[in-house]
């Protein structure tokens, strides 16, 4: 799928497949954090398989100013265990994953770590999987809101579970659970690079429709 040289894409907790593949397109990238915070998307949640079948994980957060709260003052919220929750159920889905003793040492402190803000933490987690993945976007939060981009491609309100996927064609890989569930298509990054490890970032690059 072409896109422009500038995309502008929500933030999100390890993000969908989909979401680095429109990433690693756009030579400069921008992800929002001036809209007004939506329900139910990607940027406080991911999508993983366990041995009961697709598992969402979702950090939960606390909005200071109501429903108008913008997504840049979006705050985590600690008071259930969280965390530990996320790390122990990834730990039982993915143990046997070619990978993910390679990467459980890399990974583990964004499950330790006590960022106040949404944003703060998924950045800090992005720049950690942009390394994993051999990758070096340019990327740039918002400064401003703007309701029509006039030069970006604009895929804001195209990562959430209800929504239709913004890449019509996955490439099957290796999946933990394959055997049970058949492949599941689209799961957040971590499910590919704790199943193809060094590859996961050649694998985005052939999804990349010319």
């Amino acid at each position: 799928m072409p896109i422009s040289e500038k995309i502008l894409l929500p933030t999100a907790y390890f993000p969908p497949i989909s979401w680095f593949v429109f990433m690693i397109q756009g030579r400069d990238a921008f992800i929002e954090q001036m809209e007004t915070f939506p329900k139910q998307t990607y940027r406080n949640r991911c999508e993983i398989m366990t041995a009961a079948g697709k598992a969402k994980l979702i950090v939960p957060i606390t909005k200071p100013q109501g429903n108008h709260t913008l997504t840049r003052n979006i705050e985590i919220c600690y008071r259930e265990p969280w965390r530990d929750q996320h790390w122990k159920t990834l730990l039982s889905a993915y143990s046997s994953a070619p990978y993910f003793t390679y990467y459980a040492d890399i990974l583990q402190p964004h499950f330790e770590s006590g960022e106040t803000t949404l944003i703060l933490h998924n950045q800090s987690i992005l720049r950690t999987v942009y390394s994993l993945l051999g990758a070096n976007p340019s990327v740039e939060l918002t400064t401003d809101y703007i309701k029509l981009p006039p030069e970006e491609s604009d895929y804001r309100k195209h990562f959430s579970p209800k929504s239709k996927l913004p890449l019509n064609d996955f490439l099957r890989y290796p999946q933990v659970f394959e055997h049970k569930y058949g492949f599941m298509p689209n799961l957040s990054i971590l499910d590919l690079v704790f199943n193809v490890g060094p590859e996961a970032g050649r694998y985005l690059e052939r999804l990349i429709q010319p």
